[in-house]
């Protein structure tokens, strides 16, 4: 009885020095080094960093990234779309990139006014918005509650639900699931993130971001908050106001459940819709092809 209770001990102990001195976190976010093309608006919320590409007389397109991959990600993407006749605007959520780290509630509406004030700082109307996973939620959400500012709305591998943010049950024990977050899920990211960086001689646009303090709680608070939101009626309103849709989507997708995503292509049965072989990251390996099926959808809403 006595040794169960010293291993006990000593298992708090270590949980308690790890969780206290382990994290990850060490730099304020100005010290990230911002890249020429980017530059900021401000709202009460804090700066929020973007940069764009193309002519100021195309139609205006805004790309919202996902979960974890900011916007420096989507240059390659964004060049192709200027070149089909888009001016295309990039920008990074509170919590990721660039962008600030405010210590706020991270959910739905505070990633929609983040949005709103956006287009209201470029003053844009009739736009383009082209959402790429937890992006195609905010996407999504946008457009059901604003149809008359949307022309045209492109999903990709868009967030309807998924396995590893149910993990935010957990959150019901604060300390255990700050644990989690820090040393599994976001050291997951990393790894992962170590792969789709475009310039690995340059890892700072994806690794370095989770360096930044306020990261962990931004993440933390999203998965806490963010799947509260029903987004699948979203999808009924968009159907009920008539904006036209886009959606790719993986079939092997290992991040979006491809029931959710085909559950929400029901509720929008006008919807352009295409898959594609492969996992959640379609949208740099078939960039191609995918392009090319944007540009038809833009070309048959301009004729």
């Amino acid at each position: 009885m006595v040794n169960w209770f010293i291993y006990i001990l000593l298992a708090i102990i270590l949980l308690f020095l790890v969780y206290f001195f382990g994290g990850r976190e060490s730099i304020q976010v100005n010290e990230l080094t911002l890249n020429e093309e980017y530059s900021y608006f401000e709202n009460d919320q804090g700066k929020t960093a973007f940069y764009s590409t193309g002519k100021n007389e195309s139609e205006p397109l805004i790309l919202i990234h996902g979960v974890s991959v900011p916007s420096y990600y989507y240059k390659k993407i964004a060049t192709s779309l200027s070149q089909i006749g888009y001016k295309v605007y990039i920008y990074d959520h509170f919590g990721r990139g660039f962008s600030d780290r405010p210590k706020i509630k991270y959910n739905m509406e505070t990633y929609q006014k983040q949005l709103s004030d956006f287009i209201d700082y470029l003053s844009l109307d009739k736009i383009t918005l082209f959402g790429v996973s937890m992006g195609g939620a905010l996407a999504s959400n946008y457009a059901a509650n604003n149809p008359a500012k949307v022309k045209a709305l492109i999903l990709n591998v868009p967030f309807v639900g998924s396995q590893t943010i149910g993990l935010a049950n957990f959150t019901f024990i604060p300390v255990l699931w700050d644990f989690y977050l820090r040393f599994f899920i976001i050291n997951k990211l990393v790894q992962r993130g170590d792969g789709l960086t475009e310039d690995k001689q340059d890892p700072q646009h994806f690794i370095k971001q989770f360096d930044v303090i306020g990261t962990q709680n931004a993440f933390s608070s999203l998965m806490k908050n963010f799947i509260k939101h029903d987004f699948y009626n979203d999808y009924q309103l968009i159907n009920d106001n008539k904006i036209p849709l886009h959606i790719t989507y993986a079939t092997d997708d290992e991040d979006v459940p491809i029931d959710s995503i085909l559950k929400a292509i029901e509720l929008v049965p006008d919807a352009k819709t295409f898959s594609f072989n492969g996992g959640h990251n379609i949208i740099n390996s078939r960039t191609k092809e995918i392009v090319s099926l944007i540009n038809d959808f833009k070309e048959s809403l301009n004729n």
